[in-house]
């Protein structure tokens, strides 16, 4: 049964956030149905139910058996498995009714956190502020996660919700993630014309209605698009995509908004924050701590404990550049930009040093330190050591009758006094 609400949203001037692999489907679903195919649903998609996080995790399916005295430790776990829309169908729940579920669940003080299982391609672009924004005020006083389940994918709509989630994973390597975008399909008549069966089609306004449905109207009967596109696609989409990109600010620079898909194993770091199982994603859940570190890869030997409470260094974690650069692309970002700018800032204090020979300039900008940290007594000591290491090598040099030999000798020794010294202090 499809109501009133769902219609609009489906067959009406809705856009879209959907991927073409979940679209193609849908639409062919929704032709059979205006056709009188009569579907028959085994359940129900968007849905919820509770994980016990005890030693043996229990699934409850119903809202209602949270209605006990019983003491747990649970996770409220949400299906986002199906069509995003704002009013829900006979196969499937709206936004709408999930997003207050949600948001009744994280009341109750034995769940601990919210955990988004997702598998969906996308939907109405109208629905997806409403869980958004659900998650955003659970975020207040517990965490909410998202794994993209195995073999399925978080497309469009679908990441623009989990986009708001503390952390984002998928448990296998081959999920489907991306396609933010907007589109819009629909179907229509040009106005006030007669079909091959003699039935008119009349569509009339009031005179003062110049405006009204003119992006519709424009498309229908004069192949005009381009209002479409600027009065309702662009202003939605920039919306959207300017939000996925609030809550993910890792996606910058990586053309994300292109529409493109990604699977998972090219998106850590960016669309989602590593590859989990569902087991590894239900123990960092049952904490319940809102302080865990997005993006933070860990070794099998720390445990969530470790990680949410102890206030000591991890013994076993070991950050390397290609872990900050994986999974904290945008600190890295920053750290890089910082040194670059550093190190511009180092060679120009040396080219504006008064100094008075090149080589010195040279042999300063190779030291690693800037001008103003040079002990200027110790580099004159420097390199009168190497002044005296080169005259015993090449004793009578200053009285050499060849100045260019004597240049290009003194040149290339020093050079390689230099190097030589480098070594000694890094090894010594």
């Amino acid at each position: 049964m499809v109501n009133f609400g769902l219609a609009r949203e489906i067959y009406g001037l809705e856009p879209w956030h959907m991927d073409p692999m979940s679209l193609i489907p849908l639409s062919a679903t929704l032709e059979m149905l205006q056709k009188g195919v009569r579907f028959e649903s085994e359940f129900k998609c968007n849905t919820i139910h509770v994980l016990n996080a005890s030693n043996k995790v229990q699934i409850i399916y119903e809202e209602y058996q949270l209605n006990t005295e019983d003491n747990f430790k649970g996770i409220g776990v949400i299906n986002l498995n199906g069509p995003i829309t704002k009013n829900g169908g006979a196969s499937s729940y709206g936004m709408d009714y999930l997003s207050q579920k949600m948001i009744n669940l994280s009341i109750d003080k034995r769940i601990v956190s919210i955990l988004i299982l997702a598998d969906s391609g996308g939907g109405s672009s109208s629905a997806v502020e409403i869980m958004t924004d659900a998650i955003l005020e659970v975020q207040e006083k517990k965490p909410v996660y998202a794994l993209i389940t195995k073999g399925g994918m978080a497309a469009s709509a679908c990441y623009g919700i989990i986009s708001a989630c503390n952390a984002i994973y998928a448990e296998s390597q081959m999920s489907i993630v991306g396609s933010c975008g907007t589109m819009v399909q629909f179907e229509g008549i040009k106005a006030n014309t007669t079909d091959s069966n003699g039935l008119k089609h009349i569509r009339l306004y009031a005179p003062k209605s110049t405006k009204k449905n003119i992006e519709f109207e424009e498309a229908l009967n004069n192949d005009n698009y381009q209002l479409i596109i600027d009065n309702i696609l662009n202003p939605i989409n920039e919306r959207f995509t300017g939000s996925i990109l609030k809550n993910r600010p890792q996606l910058s620079n990586t053309s994300f908004d292109d529409g493109h898909t990604v699977f998972a194993k090219d998106a850590i770091g960016t669309f989602i924050d590593a590859i989990k199982t569902f087991d590894e994603v239900v123990q960092i859940a049952s904490t319940g701590q809102t302080n865990i570190s997005k993006n933070v890869e860990f070794t099998k030997s720390d445990t969530i404990q470790q990680l949410t409470t102890s206030s000591k260094p991890l013994k076993n974690y070991v950050m390397t550049v290609e872990n900050l650069k994986t999974f904290h692309p945008e600190l890295y970002n920053e750290v890089f930009n910082l040194g670059v700018e550093a190190g511009k800032a180092r060679i120009k204090s040396w080219m504006d040093a008064p100094l008075n020979n090149i080589w010195e300039k040279w042999d300063g900008i190779n030291s690693g330190l800037s001008y103003s940290e040079a002990n200027e007594k110790a580099l004159k000591n420097f390199y009168n050591s190497v002044d005296e290491r080169l005259d015993s090598k090449l004793p009578g040099l200053s009285n050499s009758e060849n100045p260019e030999q004597k240049e290009d000798y003194y040149t290339m020794l020093e050079a390689q006094e230099f190097y030589a010294e480098v070594d000694r202090k890094f090894k010594g």
